[in-house]
């Protein structure tokens, strides 16, 4: 079909019509707009200049006044050295708790060595054991006497005598092991040691529900122990609820919460263990159990409660509302020591489920309404989060007491980003934080233990930190800074001051220029906006009339044609679109018409050809010997190949014409399948290659092509077979969505690279030349197939590799990476 479009326009080209209209409407404005501001520029700086003057020697003065301050006072305000100790107990802390961990790791290893003995067993229970401090009554009890002190004797010792006597803390012998297990291979306990006794209690470890909490998972990695290898697990324990609110002193704790020292000394206190695990051998080299022993938790507690980083440096009972005490997270940034043992993450031992962690008010709220469970949202929560200090806890969470503290969630303490950042590489250090209105020194250190999975991290077992109130050793420092801030304060009234009389001048000055500007700027406006339309229109509607003769040329229809009258690049560009619509509606007929009268005269002498070579193979001339046989074969398999690509070029062409005929009728799903299986079955036999058929039973019938859609699915199998090494598995799956029927055809051959998914359905494409001469083939046939479901109204697409958990059933490997091909029907045309 011709279209004639029309064209009109001017002799100039694009580019003058472009530098005349911009030149004129928009630089002369500009240039009016520069002279007028920069006169009225001029006078305002010279203005603006001599008021900073005046502001300048003001705050000279000021700053020689703070300096002055800040110098005789910065060696006593700041006492970098009191942070540098700091940061030396916190490694030293960290570097203990990892020899302690360490002494465990001995532990296990001599276990294992040991023959399975309960009575063995429970003589190392009853002598690993250690001492943990057991804090007095709070407040506690006034001193009669107070205990004497050294002091000096030796006058050479004088200036600088300090002496500290033991700490009277009470302590307890506790056992190491909350208990001591053998288990068989299966799980299954054979020998337990707890309570400091032989126990017949014994349990299915395997099984979840049996474990510590209900919340060990430790028995499924045991079998991939290696000899000499140890599992070591995280903090396994029963979180206990702790409740907060806000006074005019600070936070403080109720006591129904959990034990928080000083603020509830006579709370719940939470219990818990770390579980180390290694296989055990007899004398054979065979594996015939494990040994495992579940550390008390409260040992790894006793390294950090007492710790106080004040000129006490230890108390047998902590206070978290001062700001000074010691913590411990684990490698993944989750609470397992503190002060507030309401604050360590810990299971629900009723479900197993780890309690979910403390959030942000505003993270609640998305958490409400996304309606998933909380322990779900926050598992799809990106760690570390944007943390403000403006942010607070969850009302909702405060109300349940569920408030532990696990880094990754806790967006309400910037800090936690602060202890992630600084560990990551295994080291130390501190910063300085405002929190719970007070300066806090916080310092980090990784503790260096790299047993089990603890070695996948740089932070080994976790670490430790230590909050540090500032006020306590910065006394100076306070001071110093709260002259500096009066003096900023004064200087700042006086440069205000100046600043307003400035500022006046300067706004007068540049009213006047912005309603100049203005107004010269909305005619300049107007101006280019008109400009604007008239170039847009003289550019774009010619070409939009071009776009559509090129989308028709798209959809076939060649026979374009655009009436030229204007001479400037849009004419020229529609003379060339003329010139090539021509030239392409040409070669697309005269390349038509070859393969239409080609395909048809090759097609008689071909058949004749299949037939007198049949005929001589089956001896009508006589016998032939063996091999006259073979080349005979050599000949009608090359006869056979022409047909096939006469036959491919006669139906591309007829698709190409849109001249393809569908024998529409309500044919089953299972008939096709098996039709087109059946044809393929030879071929598949000869190759050694297994089809698996998977037609769902409710699939309807479908108003198809019967023979057509038979011949697109022989053409999956045929390159299925073709294209996968011999014994193959080929699976051909049917089942109904909606008002489609989905079939898909999947192989575990070579598999199609990436880049040739996209040209795999264009004709005559080859992904791997050299293969599809070795197995035959002329690119047509995907070509074809596309076409033909796409003339029922479906759709096809390519996918490689084959995901393993979409077809479980398709062995896959490294030279077997699968190919599946995927069609849709509609089942009503």
């Amino acid at each position: 079909m011709n279209k004639n479009i029309k064209i009109k326009g001017s002799g100039l080209g694009i580019m003058p019509k472009l530098l005349i209209y911009f030149l004129v409407l928009s630089v002369t404005p500009l240039i009016v707009i520069g002279y007028v501001a920069n006169k009225n520029l001029k006078k305002t700086s010279l203005q603006a200049f001599q008021r900073a003057k005046e502001m300048g020697i003001r705050n000279l003065g000021s700053a020689k006044e703070i300096g002055k301050t800040a110098t005789e006072n910065s060696v006593k305000a700041l006492d970098d050295k009191s942070t540098e100790a700091i940061e030396l107990r916190t490694v030293e802390l960290a570097d203990r708790i990892a020899d302690f961990l360490y002494e465990r790791d001995k532990d296990i290893l001599i276990f294992s060595s040991l023959k399975p003995d309960p009575e063995k067993y429970l003589d190392v229970y009853l002598v690993s054991s250690k001492d943990i401090t057991v804090h007095g009554t709070w407040p506690p009890e006034p001193e009669d006497k107070k205990p004497e002190r050294l002091s000096w004797e030796n006058i050479e010792n004088k200036k600088s005598w300090r002496h500290r006597s033991p700490c009277p803390f009470k302590k307890i012998s506790k056992p190491l092991y909350k208990e001591i297990t053998f288990l068989d291979l299966r799980g299954q306990e054979k020998i337990k040691i707890a309570n400091g006794k032989i126990s017949y209690n014994l349990k299915d470890v395997s099984k979840k529900e049996n474990t510590y909490c209900r919340a060990e998972d430790y028995f499924c990695h045991l079998s991939r122990l290696q000899k000499g290898e140890i599992y070591v697990s995280r903090v396994i324990g029963q979180y206990v609820k702790g409740w907060l609110y806000k006074t005019p002193e600070g936070i403080k704790v109720k006591p129904e919460s959990a034990y928080a020292g000083k603020e509830n000394p006579y709370g719940k206190k939470f219990e818990g263990i770390v579980r180390w695990a290694m296989p055990v051998f007899d004398g054979r080299g065979d594996k015939i159990g494990y040994i495992t022993m579940a550390l008390d938790h409260a040992h790894i507690m006793e390294f950090t409660d007492p710790v106080i980083p004040t000129e006490e440096r230890f108390s047998d009972i902590s206070d978290a509302g001062s700001g000074n005490y010691a913590f411990l997270w684990d490698d993944e940034d989750q609470c397992i020591s503190h002060p507030r043992d309401f604050f360590i993450c810990g299971y629900d031992p009723e479900t197993g489920k780890k309690a979910p962690g403390w959030l942000a008010q505003d993270t609640f709220n998305e958490y409400k309404k996304s309606g998933l469970a909380l322990e779900d949202f926050i598992r799809k929560l990106p760690s570390f989060r944007n943390f403000s200090l403006k942010k607070r806890g969850s009302i909702e969470q405060i109300k349940s007491g569920c408030i532990s503290l696990d880094c990754r969630v806790l967006d309400t303490a910037p800090q936690c980003q602060g202890w992630h950042r600084g560990t990551e590489d295994g080291g130390s250090g501190s910063f300085l934080i405002f929190w719970s209105g007070l300066w806090k020194l916080t310092t980090y250190a990784t503790v260096p233990y790299y047993t089990g999975g603890y070695g996948k991290s740089k932070r080994g077992f976790g670490y430790v930190t230590i909050g540090a109130n500032v006020d306590e050793f910065h006394k100076i420092a306070n001071i110093t800074k709260a002259n500096i801030e009066k003096s900023i304060v004064e200087q700042g009234t006086d440069i205000e001051s100046s600043t307003n009389r400035a500022r006046k001048l300067i706004e007068q000055s540049a009213s006047s220029n912005l309603n100049l500007i203005t107004i010269i700027t909305l005619i300049s406006a107007l101006a280019v906006i008109g400009a604007s339309i008239i170039i847009s229109l003289d550019i774009t509607t010619p070409l939009k009339r071009l776009t559509l003769g090129a989308v028709a040329m798209s959809k076939g229809s060649l026979n374009q044609s655009v009436e030229v009258k204007s001479r400037d690049e849009v004419g020229q560009l529609a003379k060339s679109f003329n010139e090539m619509a021509a030239t392409v509606s040409d070669v697309d007929r005269m390349k038509s018409d070859f393969v239409t009268i080609a395909s048809h005269e090759l097609r008689t002498p071909i058949q004749a050809m299949l037939l007198g070579v049949s005929g001589l193979l089956e001896g009508y001339s006589g016998e032939i010997d063996e091999e006259t046989r073979e080349d005979l074969l050599l000949v009608k398999q090359g006869i056979e190949r022409l047909i096939s690509l006469v036959e491919n070029l006669l139906d591309l062409s007829r698709i190409e014409a849109h001249k393809i005929e569908l024998n529409i009728s309500r044919t089953s799903v299972a008939e096709i399948i098996n039709k087109a299986v059946e044809e393929i079955s030879d071929l598949a036999k000869a190759q050694h290659h297994h089809i698996t058929k998977n037609v769902h039973q409710d699939i309807p019938d479908i108003d198809v092509d019967k023979d057509r859609i038979i011949q697109v699915i022989i053409n999956f199998l045929s390159n299925s077979i073709k294209f996968t090494p011999d014994g193959g598995s080929i699976i051909i799956n049917a089942e109904s969505r909606g008002k489609e029927v989905i079939f898909s055809v999947a192989d575990n051959g070579y598999g199609i690279p990436l880049w040739a998914q996209e040209n795999i359905f264009k004709k005559f494409f080859q992904a791997d030349s050299i293969m599809s001469q070795k197995v035959g083939g002329t690119g047509l046939g995907l070509t074809i197939t596309k076409a033909i479901i796409e003339e029922h109204g479906g759709s096809i697409r390519c996918e490689s590799p084959v995901l393993e958990e979409s077809f479980p059933d398709l062995p896959l490997g490294a030279d077997r990476k699968g190919t599946i091909f995927v069609f849709r029907l509609p089942t009503h045309r």
